[in-house]
């Protein structure tokens, strides 16, 4: 049997069980999935199973080998008494009829929201949709739309993890800076109250690195741009003190000095890009304020949009890519 190719025959009406047979819906995953193609996809619980299949996003356990009984093999089943998702894995072996969730290691485990709200909302947060609309057209509350955007913020800082590398290198220009986000205190001028982030930026392939930090102590941006940066780059920053000490710790080291000029006149050097950089990220930051404990989430989502999914072919297909990235990361930690 062959989950790509699914239907089912009812044996016998008054039963609820039915073994599956399978037929192919014609669901084209190369073409960039559109709302209407969505639409289309989550007509019915067999067409959202079947194309989660084919791109990867669930698991197909067609013949594998049972664990528990090592004799049994398993196949998919029909059984509304089994669990909402009506379908599951069943051990072939009669004596063991081991059962497993078709939700097992997979996106939609864990959550009680139904297969095609799951779908939707991933796709709402791609294309960066007002949570209200949200709302209006799942009929969610507030709490798990918060929720799912967190989710899929926290996919993009597993796959930093996953895909980390230093910036910079031999002859590579990289600016670094710090910025404080938050709101400013009423009565209080410039003053912010919020929280400090590090931030690098490659000039000119833009690869970036961001991390919130509790000080501006030299061992804590010491130890950021050493984690971050490679040797022999060559960074640029303003006069802050902490930086100081780059020249010795293996970087060529320029500053700018933004309080006489923007750009230093005899070096050429700016912090222009990182600058830019700030505000686009704050741009992208919600409009009625963070919680202090999700700026990593926000800097992470920033990061993974602009380095994965800004450009690409389907924007959609490339954020699952990465879901099905951690989700076997996940699994390989777990094992």
């Amino acid at each position: 049997m062959n989950i790509h190719e699914i239907s089912y025959v009812i044996v016998n009406r008054n039963v609820k069980s039915a073994v599956f047979v399978y037929k192919h819906y014609n669901v084209n995953t190369e073409m960039p999935i559109k709302l209407k193609d969505l639409f289309i996809i989550c007509e019915s619980i067999e067409k959202i199973i079947q194309w989660c299949s084919s791109i990867g996003l669930i698991l197909d356990l067609t013949g594998e080998v049972c664990k528990k009984c090592s004799h049994g093999h398993f196949g998919l089943r029909k059984d509304s008494s089994f669990s909402n998702d009506i379908f599951y894995w069943k051990c072939s072996n009669k004596k063991c009829s081991k059962k497993v969730s078709i939700r097992n290691e997979s996106w939609f485990q864990g959550h009680n929201l139904s297969w095609e709200k799951i779908l939707f909302i991933t796709y709402f947060w791609i294309y960066k949709i007002d949570q209200e609309f949200v709302k209006h057209e799942l009929s969610i509350c507030n709490q798990t739309i918060v929720d799912w955007y967190n989710y899929c913020r926290e996919v993009c800082i597993e796959i930093l993890k996953i895909d980390s590398e230093k910036i910079g290198g031999d002859s590579v220009i990289v600016e670094i800076d710090e910025s404080k986000f938050g709101k400013r205190k009423y009565h209080k001028g410039r003053q912010v109250e919020g929280q400090w982030v590090f931030g690098g930026i490659e000039r000119d392939s833009k690869k970036s690195c961001f991390a919130t930090v509790e000080n501006r102590t030299k061992e804590t941006l010491l130890k950021l741009i050493k984690d971050n940066i490679k040797p022999g780059t060559t960074i640029i920053s303003d006069c802050w003190k902490a930086y100081d000490c780059l020249g010795s710790e293996g970087f060529e080291h320029l500053k700018v000095n933004h309080s006489v000029n923007f750009v230093d006149p005899e070096t050429g050097a700016h912090t222009n890009t990182i600058e830019s950089t700030w505000r686009a990220l704050k741009k992208s930051l919600p409009k009625y304020g963070t919680v202090k404990s999700l700026y990593d989430t926000y800097f992470s989502q920033y990061c993974v949009r602009k380095k994965y999914i800004i450009g690409s072919e389907d924007p959609f297909i490339a954020f699952i890519t990465l879901i099905k990235k951690c989700i076997i990361q996940k699994n390989k930690n777990k094992h």
